[in-house]
């Protein structure tokens, strides 16, 4: 989500070769879903009579420190497979010892998307030939922090300063001749200090390949790379699960290593001049259950010999899929977060159970976080069920599409859901339908009350200026706002972004976007001219076609959402649902019309009835149900609902009236014993489409 020297500057596209070629018999069983052939268990003979690690694969700042890097983990295990040793170092976490915890986690996630993280590796590699630090500054920092204050910034320049003693520590802290490779993934702003250590490596021994891949190289920006820093013997532009072990068994056997799709490498004679050899994308792993458990034994010995252990609580990473079911089918128009691989995949449950019952078991880790895009929707009928059968006792993370049903998830906190993160973006179904999200807004607010009422922690980004958006759903985005704000508030407001592979990105004219470039950050990390940043940058800048300014429009909704997260959780609007038949809604907002309200007989029940979105037409039907079909006065209905709108006790939304409030335990309740009886559950569509 997030990217980012003997090298050679300039742009030109000249030099590049591609090899046409099909997929070999390897690349054909990977895409056939059958396990690609492995070598033999032995050591390859010839690299210091394998006494040594062949392989070196490094993750570098600014990595979070809560959990190990998954890529690496998974290429070590398919190595050791092969009877090739390989070693995993976590220098972020000698970095983050160096600077300071609180320091290393500010730049890893308070700089990320202005690069601030890459531009202190980067001055240290290029030096004199980038802008000075005034410049970034101004012209990128402000827009991102514009309360930077003057120790903020002498805090990152002390960090800047740290940067040279720590990669002269790294460099003699190991014998680097013992490898014949040393890879490095670059996803969490780590191209620039991994192609900083990579420079000095080649220097001091210059037989010692070096390997690049993560995010920051899938597609063009991989090629890009490649071209750009011929220090870089091969770069890797997406799934690396076949491709890599083959490459690695090829070279310790004295093989000629390519081509092999996916694999940008260079030509015999041309390692200084920047050509390189490029096959286009890589097979994409179809049986993900071929694939090996990931091998974590580095990450969790680095943490607990650090100092900065008793302040990071770490987590498993795990997959159970890959690519996005939903996007296959209609890609919304602003992610990119799949890349080239687009391609839905997904592990079998009683694979993903039995991962998990071995990574659990060996790491003694129960707090496991998904590395998964979007939750397989079949797994509510087969992994959830089976992970609560197992009793693994473990607490998970998922990203989730909230257009859910309340059972749906309450099988998920069943199951051991301890975080969300939902896919919400706004609360206009207008919008949602533009960018093809396939959600409405009473789905995404639904979902927010549920799990915020589940006490779990609720992740989700609040955005606007999508391109052709009208300028009046902001109108009722603001006054919408204050009667959410005892639910869990978005993580991010921001202006959406141009990312690399969305349909913005691809067909830009189409969507109202023109003049797409580099985002600005680009220019203060990489001294290239514009082109060449286009093809390296993952973020965009752009202007509208029609000339508009989001802002002049979304600013009261951007206020109102900030003084929502200045909140931070310290307001409510719970419920009390006493035996004797007395709702009592309790309501601290500042929008509130009233501390209490108590709603009794029909009403309460009628209340109770919309914790899921309801029609009128359904709460006619329920009231007449509730009355032994007496005829209901529809009429005083919709004012009764329309005055609890008003109090800011329900909203309205998609023509569905939905209940506010929250009760601590409302999960711990089957449906079917609710007040509402059996009438809601009959009501209560599976596919999340409550009572369309």
């Amino acid at each position: 989500m997030r990217l980012a020297s003997e090298m050679r500057p300039g742009s030109g596209r000249r030099g590049i070769r591609v090899a046409l070629s099909s997929y070999n018999r390897e690349g054909d069983l990977c895409r056939a879903g059958r396990t690609p052939p492995r070598g033999s268990a032995r050591v390859v003979k010839g690299w210091r009579d394998g006494l040594m690690s062949e392989v070196l694969l490094i993750n570098m700042p600014f990595a979070h420190l809560r959990w190990p890097t998954l890529g690496p983990s998974l290429l070590k295990a398919a190595l050791g497979q092969r009877g090739i040793r390989c070693e995993v170092a976590y220098l972020n976490y000698d970095f983050a010892e160096r600077i300071g915890l609180e320091q290393y986690n500010w730049i890893a996630d308070q700089w990320a998307f202005v690069l601030g993280g890459e531009r202190l590796f980067a001055r240290h590699y290029f030096g004199g030939r980038l802008p000075d630090d005034e410049a970034f500054f101004q012209d990128v920092l402000r827009r991102a922090e514009p309360e930077l204050t003057a120790e903020e910034r002498r805090q990152y320049e002390w960090v800047a300063s740290r940067v040279g003693p720590f990669l002269d520590e790294v460099c003699a802290s190991r014998d680097w001749s013992r490898y014949a490779l040393v890879g490095f993934t670059a996803t969490f702003q780590q191209t620039m200090a991994s192609l900083c250590l990579a420079r000095r490596i080649k220097r001091l021994h210059p037989e010692v390949r070096i390997a690049l891949g993560g995010a920051a190289c899938d597609g063009p920006m991989g090629v890009e790379l490649a071209r750009q820093f011929p220090l870089l013997d091969y770069v890797f532009l997406g799934e690396a699960d076949w491709s890599f072990p083959l490459l690695v068994e090829r070279l310790l056997g004295g093989e000629p290593v390519g081509p092999l799709p996916g694999v940008v490498d260079r030509p015999a004679g041309h390692a200084a001049d920047g050509e390189i050899c490029s096959t286009g994308q890589p097979p994409l792993v179809w049986n993900l259950d071929a694939l090996p458990y990931p091998d974590f034994d580095e990450y969790f010995h680095r943490r607990r010999s650090s100092p900065l252990a008793p302040e990071i609580d770490a987590l498993l990473f795990f997959e159970s899929s890959r690519g996005c079911w939903w996007g296959e089918k209609h890609h919304c128009l602003f992610c990119g977060l799949n890349g080239s691989r687009l391609a839905y995949r997904s592990k079998t449950s009683e694979r993903v159970v039995e991962e998990l019952r071995y990574l659990l078991r060996r790491y003694r880790c129960r707090r496991v976080c998904s590395a998964d895009n979007v939750f397989d929707y079949r797994y509510f009928a087969t992994l959830l069920p089976r992970l609560q059968a197992a009793g693994l006792d473990l607490s998970f993370v998922y990203e989730l599409k909230p257009n859910l049903t309340r059972r749906q998830v309450q099988m998920l906190l069943d199951a051991g859901l301890a975080a969300a993160q939902l896919g919400i973006e706004t609360f206009s179904s207008t919008i949602l339908e533009r960018l093809r999200k396939g959600t409405r807004a009473i789905h995404n607010l639904q979902a927010l009350k549920w799990f915020t009422a589940a006490g779990i922690e609720v992740q989700w980004n609040l955005l606007y200026g999508f391109p052709g958006e009208a300028p009046a759903e902001y109108e009722a985005l603001t006054a919408l706002l204050p009667s959410l704000f005892h639910l869990a508030p978005p993580v991010a407001i921001g202006q959406v972004r141009l990312d690399r592979f969305s349909p913005y990105f691809q067909d830009p004219a189409r969507h109202g976007i023109v003049r797409p470039r580099a985002d600005r950050a680009f220019r203060y990390v990489f001294p290239f001219p514009q082109e060449v940043l286009d093809r390296i940058a993952y973020h965009f800048e752009y202007e509208y076609a029609d000339g508009r300014n989001p802002l002049e429009y979304a600013s009261p909704m951007i206020r109102t959402a900030t003084q929502w997260q200045s909140l931070g959780g310290t307001v409510t609007l719970r419920q009390f649902d006493r035996p004797d038949g007395l709702l009592i809604l309790s309501d601290t907002r500042p929008s509130a019309t009233a501390f209490q309200h108590r709603l009794v007989g029909l009403e309460r029940l009628i209340y109770l009835f919309c914790d899921a979105g309801r029609p009128l037409r359904r709460v006619v039907e329920y009231s007449r149900a509730c009355q032994a079909g007496r005829t209901a006065n529809e009429p005083k209905l919709k004012e009764l609902l329309d005055r609890w709108v008003h109090e800011r006790l329900m909203a309205c939304l998609d023509g569905r009236y939905i209940s506010l409030a929250l009760e601590a335990d409302q999960h711990k309740r089957r449906s079917e014993d609710s007040p509402a009886g059996r009438c809601e559950v009959a009501m209560e569509l599976e596919d999340g489409q409550q009572d369309d």
